[in-house]
Parts: C-alpha cells; structure tokens; sequence
C-alpha cells in the first residue's frame, strides 16, 4: 500500500469515527445530568478524532477532516444552524491546537487563567450560590485546578503536550460557537452569561479528550508523535 492509498484510508477511517462519536455525543444527555444547569453541552468525544489528526496529519488535512465531519454531521443529525455553530467552533479549535501544538503548556495555561476568570465572573454576580450556579461554580474550580495539574506535568514532563493542547482546543470551540450564536441570535449578552460556564465545562472536557487522545497515541506507538512532542 502506498503513502497516497494510506492516507485516503485513514482519513476515511478518522471521518467514520468521529461522525461514530458525534453521534454518541448526541445521545449522552449530558445537560439533563447537570440538572440543566448549563444547556447544550456534549462531552466532545468526536473532537479527540481532530485532536489526534492534529499529531498525525498535515494543516491541510486537518482542515479538510474538520470541514467533512461538520457538514456531515450537520445533515446527518443536525440542520443548517447546527452546521453553522460546529463550523465556528472547529475553525477556532482547530487553528488554536495547531498554534498550541509546540508549546502545549502554554495552552494549558491559558485554560487555567480563563477557567479562573469564568469562576471569579459567576461570583462575583451571586456571591452565594446555590443549586444549578453553585454545581457550575465547583465544575469550573475543579476544571481550573485541573488544568493547572496538567500545566505543572507537561513542564516536569511527566505527561507530554496533547493534554495541554486539548485543553485549549476544547474551550476555543466553545468559544466559537457562543461568538456564533451572539451573531445568529443578535444577542452579544451571552458573552457574559452563558460563555463563563462554557470555559470552565471546556477545560474540564478537554481534559478527558486529552486523556483519551493521549492513551491512544501510546497504544499506536505513533513515532512520529514522539519526535513532534520531544
């Protein structure tokens, strides 16, 4: 099998997979779980096929994938608005992972300051939460703390650098989709009431795609990966 040949079929394989978990991510009622806290959320499982295209594809074809799952996805499962909302999302995600590829800590370390800054806005407007904001408020803290784990280890490299660069890829798309939604809904006010919970659920998300990602990195003995986080 030639180079050409392999890389049609991985990128056939890769889009298969990720329509495979966008689809699980769609069944997970995630926002029924948190009690409605924080409507819309998914846990992001079809975003660790871009993330692991990110260490084993070139830009172009990591534009292509991301372009080919949002439009199938869109007409599979979703609609046009839907198809307008993941395409905001995965061009801001995709261009910061492959910005924060070669230096995943400093990804991880914006998480952290950004998750820091959403739990000190929620405060800062209810002092005391309760309920729904009180759950939000601790699943940030704990997405904060977590990315600075995650910034402490790729510096002592104890772990290497997807984690970081998944961190930061996954509140980027987040962050490309409320942007969206502001300009589809005419209503800029979600930047400061909806976008705050969406960082910290972001970093927490990234976290666990960036374990996943990682885990199969190792198990594929992907080379070329360890050459590129060295």
């Amino acid at each position: 099998m030639n180079a050409s040949t392999k890389r049609i079929a991985r990128f056939g394989l890769l889009t298969a997979l990720a329509l495979v978990l966008g689809l699980i991510d769609r069944a997970v009622p995630l926002t029924a779980l948190l009690g409605g806290a924080v409507p819309g959320i998914k846990l992001g499982l079809a975003n660790t096929v871009l993330l692991y295209a990110v260490y084993l594809m070139d830009w172009k074809s990591c534009v292509l994938l991301m372009l080919t799952k949002v439009v199938l996805s869109g007409f599979l499962f979703g609609s046009l608005t839907a198809i307008l909302y993941s395409l905001s999302g995965g061009v801001l995600s995709l261009l910061v992972m492959l910005l924060v590829r070669r230096k995943p800590a400093a990804g991880a370390l914006a998480a952290a300051g950004l998750a820091l800054a959403a739990d000190i806005w929620l405060l800062c407007r209810n002092p005391h939460p309760a309920g729904q904001r009180l759950l939000a408020v601790i699943l940030i803290a704990a997405a904060f703390a977590a990315s600075i784990a995650v910034f402490i280890l790729i510096r002592k490299r104890i772990i290497r650098g997807v984690m970081g660069t998944s961190l930061s890829g996954a509140i980027a798309h987040n962050v490309g989709q409320v942007l969206m939604a502001c300009f589809v809904l005419h209503s800029p006010q979600l930047l400061v009431t909806y976008l705050p919970f969406l960082v910290g659920i972001g970093a927490a998300v990234g976290c666990l795609t960036g374990i996943v990602t990682e885990r199969v990195l190792k198990a594929l003995k992907f080379q070329d990966y360890k050459e590129r986080d060295r």
